[in-house]
């Protein structure tokens, strides 16, 4: 397991399109599953009731984690569809998207975070992004703001979650400054 020496913890987006879609797919699988009881598809409807009714109390709870200020998961919720759709007949293909969005949403969900070793610089997104230090320009952190500029005139920009010490502030961006005079010191050793 690789141990870096500073973890930057970015301020978290809003995730309204991920859980509108969540919320979607729960709608289109109570509706699928009503309407799958109606025509007698399923050959036992207590349990497809069942998972209906453990779906709309997952959905309700998402709703109350949310009202309460938290980040609701829809995962369980999904789950629980994907297993409704898999007693579908011929909806196999609906449950396995359904299963995907029950493993991948948390995945979605997870806060930005950079972090930093002599080795590079990691991104903690989906999927996570590994860049040696021959990759930047530049790395700082300026009023709570985290800048990397890279050598190919690519920018990012983040708003750090909490408020970041002077001291801190400065042990890092000398880390990051001795790490970029290391790799160009290597290159420039390299070239002669």
């Amino acid at each position: 397991m690789r141990i870096f020496d500073y973890i930057i913890v970015c301020k978290t987006p809003d995730f309204k399109k991920v859980d509108r879609i969540s919320q979607f797919m729960y709608l289109l699988s109570i509706l699928g599953f009503s309407f799958g009881i109606y025509k007698g598809l399923y050959a036992n409807p207590a349990l497809i009731i069942a998972i209906m009714t453990s779906v709309v109390c997952w959905l309700i709870f998402c709703f109350y984690q949310k009202k309460q200020g938290g980040v609701p998961y829809y995962r369980l919720g999904l789950l629980f569809a994907s297993w409704g759709w898999f007693l579908m007949p011929k909806a196999l293909i609906i449950s396995g998207i359904y299963l995907i969005g029950a493993l991948f949403e948390r995945q979605v969900k997870f806060p930005y975070e950079i972090a930093f070793d002599p080795a590079g610089i990691v991104i903690n997104t989906f999927p996570k992004k590994q860049f040696p230090w021959a990759m930047i320009q530049n790395a700082i952190i300026k009023d709570d703001v985290i800048t990397i500029d890279f050598k190919n005139n690519k920018l990012i920009q983040k708003d750090i979650n909490e408020p970041v010490s002077d001291s801190i502030t400065n042990e890092f961006n000398d880390f990051c400054a001795k790490q970029i005079a290391v790799i160009g010191q290597i290159t420039s050793n390299q070239n002669s």
